[in-house]
């Protein structure tokens, strides 16, 4: 299984896959057994904390009852990975980290080394509106007991699961204002697989393709498979994952694997099974990517550039002419022209296609164009950019820009307080009831959530359960209706962000 990482909002998720052997003819042997271990990554949220990037430089196991550590993320002379994660982009949702065999074996300890890469939050009294917090990395090499100890067994499929939690990790001044001090705060647990379940549902994976593959041997499970790199802003290191497609995967912009080329922008639903096998439920194609033009070349790069919406401008008509763009991450990632936490300027134009990422819901069947687009969304836009000559000086406000030819609607968390429930239906389950998001970008407006029989709750038992001003993260899709109108029943303001909930966390 090749290199791979992965991760999750409220969670670094540690599995151990692949129970490879070494072993030899003779009586004895003095090499040890491994397993391949395959790291999920998660946290979480915290309001105005837009992008809170750590790099992990190191992780390492001490065995039970002492003894060297057994070494996993580690630097050699020839090797040296280094892993950025943005942990902001992760709220409620999974990714890969890394994949590395490990020695079998009990462990009760997990030591890190990680690097703190940026912090950076959203500033609407500055121009561009990023504010890049001077920080502090309180504890470099931070340790975790493992209680009840880690057990990684031969022939088994072994997971465990690592939480990072951003809420409890950026300190705050007397006034509620971050500080830019970082305490790492990581919590643990081992998963099981009961009864041959999945070990792990991933909503959202997004990268590129680097290659595919195409299984031609008889009666096999998978029709092939693709490699996706996942966390390409890395130094190096960066997971490459392979996902398997089965003959009921559904594909969404290409016809088969034959026809994915690499450097495709992709979204993946996948799930992770009881033998250690990625397998894509849904995967989608939005766009080929070029962000490597070559030297010489007069070719205009293009990629996915990923991020909230931070300000529209209309024109007299009210008609949306560009917007900002805080770009979070970009896939696959140009580190000479794009710098991440920065603000591009997406301009608007007539051949622009607009779409609604199949990955997440819509059963209101509500649509995405220029009107829809709303401050706060987060959005995949995919398009050729130019960045700011360098005669203009580093101390300029002038913008990136770019020419899109395509903005996805993406699958996003909304975090914020428990407003009044609206309408419950019959079920117990379909209704709606309003959010009051708490992140300054969103500017304290209602947001209407709607939920239906697919809904899923987190530490709640259903919409009954909802009180005024319980902290909740709602995952979902975030349609803007600029004109009042009537969804499902429900009387919906004009101006209004309506979110359709896949789901519905309290924290």
């Amino acid at each position: 299984m090749s290199k791979t990482t992965l991760a999750k909002i409220p969670a670094l998720a540690l599995l151990v896959v692949m129970l490879s052997g070494c072993s030899s003819s003779s009586t004895t042997s003095t090499t040890p057994t491994k397993a391949t271990l395959i790291t999920i990554i998660g946290d979480a949220p915290i309001c105005d904390a837009v992008s809170v990037n750590l790099t992990l430089t190191g992780l390492d196991f001490t065995p039970s009852g002492g003894g060297n550590a057994a070494g996993y993320l580690t630097t050699t002379a020839a090797y040296a990975p280094s892993i950025r994660v943005n942990l902001q982009l992760l709220r409620d949702f999974d990714t890969v980290l890394y994949s590395y065999p490990v020695k079998v074996g009990n462990y009760q300890q997990a030591n890190f080394k990680i690097q703190l890469a940026q912090l950076a939050t959203y500033e609407p009294a500055l121009t561009p509106p990023v504010k890049l917090l001077t920080t502090t990395l309180t504890n470099a090499k931070p340790t975790l007991t493992l209680n009840p100890e880690f057990v990684i067994t031969e022939g088994k499929t072994n997971v465990l699961q690592l939480d990072f939690s951003v809420l409890n990790m950026l300190k705050t001044d007397s006034s509620g204002v971050l500080t830019g001090s970082v305490t790492p705060v990581i919590s643990a647990t081992q998963l099981t697989s009961t009864g041959g379940s999945d070990f792990a549902e991933f909503d959202d994976l997004s990268g590129f393709v680097r290659s595919t593959t195409l299984n031609s041997a008889p009666n096999s499970t998978y029709v092939g498979s693709l490699l996706l790199q996942l966390l390409s802003a890395s130094v190096s290191g960066a997971p490459a994952l392979s996902v398997n497609v089965k003959s009921d995967t559904k594909l969404e912009g290409f016809v088969d694997l034959a026809h994915l080329l690499p450097d495709s922008y992709v979204e993946v639903a996948a799930s992770l099974n009881n033998q250690g096998e990625f397998v894509g439920n849904t995967v989608e194609f939005q766009a080929l990517e070029q962000p490597y033009t070559g030297s010489g070349s007069t070719a205009t790069p293009h990629t996915a550039l990923i991020g909230p919406i931070t300000s529209i401008t209309t024109d007299q008509a009210g008609n949306p002419t560009k917007f900002n763009l805080w770009v979070q991450d970009a896939e696959p990632q140009d580190s000479s022209n794009i710098t991440l936490d920065t603000i591009f300027q997406v301009n608007l134009n007539s051949g622009t296609l607009y779409k609604v990422s199949t990955l997440g819901p819509n059963f209101a069947n509500l649509t995405f164009g220029p009107q829809n687009l709303a401050v706060g969304q987060k959005v995949v836009v995919h398009g050729a950019y130019t960045r700011p000559s360098s005669s203009t000086g580093s101390g300029s406000n002038l913008l990136a820009t770019v020419s899109p030819s395509a903005i996805y609607l993406k699958l996003q968390s909304l975090q914020g307080t428990m407003g009044s429930v609206v309408t419950t239906g019959s079920d117990g389950l379909t209704g709606a009831f309003i959010l009051k998001p708490c992140c300054t970008l969103l500017q304290g407006a209602p947001i209407y959530v709607l939920t239906n029989s697919d809904t899923n709750y987190v530490n709640l038992t259903g919409p009954s359960a909802l009180t005024p001003q319980m902290n909740l993260v709602v995952k979902g899709m975030p349609f803007y209706e600029p004109a009042a109108s009537t969804i499902n029943g429900v009387t919906i303001p004009a101006g209004t962000l309506v979110v359709e909930a896949k789901q519905v966390h309290k924290i």
